[in-house]
């Protein structure tokens, strides 16, 4: 078992079901050594460290004198806890999780501590760089609107002026059905125009709050793209994080662009959904639906489902894509954080 235990990288402590330490491995005894926490050593009792720690009022130590009196007595057989080292450890982030084994006739608690200093500060670069990109995105975004608003859409209507004219000295009932087609593909290209620009300039968040936000979106773009829409809020609502209610915002504009662009769809419904322990964003509509070549990422997918899915991925979410008869639901999932 030494043996076994020195090999892993982690620090390794096993503990008797009264949480006196057995046996450490090579990671934990050099980690001791190195602090000076002696009494972390076989011929200790691990449980007295962590409530004398407790008595000083360290919060993870309060933590996890409790569980491992727990554990010990048998009401659970798992516990784990990520939480921020305190002195010769500060500047440090940790995760430690305890099992209660049994091994043969013997019941043995394991209690394993990873660093997980580094991993978390990727994190937060990562986080920082998503954050940076995703306002680059919007910025450009912006301007991009602003250009089709201000030349093109000036353009079309001077065509539109143009066509106008046209029908009014035109004498021949073909030109005349010709020049109403053209206006009709004017107006459209129009109302295109001002739908992808009212998308680019969305709702505040922090002026409306998340489910504001949501609502406004979703009623002024529908107005815009000439489609219904309706949207619902289910459940007691709480709080998410600021990533979180931006993820499932963009969620929420780059779907139904989607349905505006390729769906054909009448209707749209989206429901946000406060569940215990997680919440869904659902967006259902009429149109003529998604292929399963689509669903499945093969072919020609664009790169709409492929965003959503990283958004979600990096969310620590999950996105569903059903099938309807008619139309198509799309199903974004965040776990609620306790």
């Amino acid at each position: 078992m030494q043996e076994l235990i020195d090999d892993l990288p982690e620090e390794i402590a096993l503990l008797d079901e009264q949480c006196n330490i057995l046996a450490v491995n090579r990671s934990w005894r050099e980690a001791v050594e190195v602090h000076g926490y002696l009494d972390a050593m076989p011929g200790h009792n691990y449980l007295s460290l962590c409530e004398r720690r407790a008595n000083e009022g360290y919060g993870p130590a309060i933590e996890a004198a409790s569980a491992l009196n727990d554990i010990s007595s048998g009401k659970r057989n798992f516990w784990q806890m990520v939480y921020s080292g305190g002195d010769l450890w500060d500047g440090h982030d940790y995760q430690i999780c305890a099992h209660r084994i049994g091994v043969g006739a013997q019941t043995v608690i394991s209690v394993t501590r990873f660093d997980l200093t580094e991993i978390l500060e990727l994190r937060r670069a990562k986080d920082v760089l998503r954050h940076s990109l995703d306002q680059s995105q919007s910025v450009e975004r912006q301007r991009m609107a602003r250009e089709l608003h201000d030349s093109t859409s000036q353009l079309l209507a001077g065509i539109g002026l143009l066509l106008g004219r046209l029908e009014h000295q035109s004498p021949n009932p073909e030109s005349l059905n010709l020049v109403e087609e053209l206006q009709e593909l004017v107006r459209e290209a129009q109302q295109e125009i001002r739908s992808i620009s009212y998308l680019a300039h969305p709702p505040s968040i922090e002026r409306l709050g998340f489910a504001g936000a949501m609502r406004t979106l979703i009623e002024g773009f529908a107005r815009r793209a000439a489609f219904e829409s309706s949207f619902e809020i289910r459940g007691d609502i709480y709080p998410l994080s600021p990533d979180i209610d931006g993820t499932l915002y963009r969620i929420a504009q780059e779907a139904i662009s989607n349905v505006h662009r390729h769906a054909r769809a009448m209707q749209v419904q989206v429901l946000l959904c406060y569940r215990r322990r997680a919440v869904h964003l659902v967006i259902i509509d009429d149109g003529i639906g998604i292929s399963r070549e689509t669903i499945a990422g093969k072919g020609s997918v664009g790169v709409g489902l492929p965003s959503m899915r990283e958004r979600m991925s990096e969310a620590d979410g999950r996105l569903s894509i059903r099938r309807l008869s008619p139309g198509t639901a799309i199903i974004a999932t965040v776990r609620r954080a306790l």
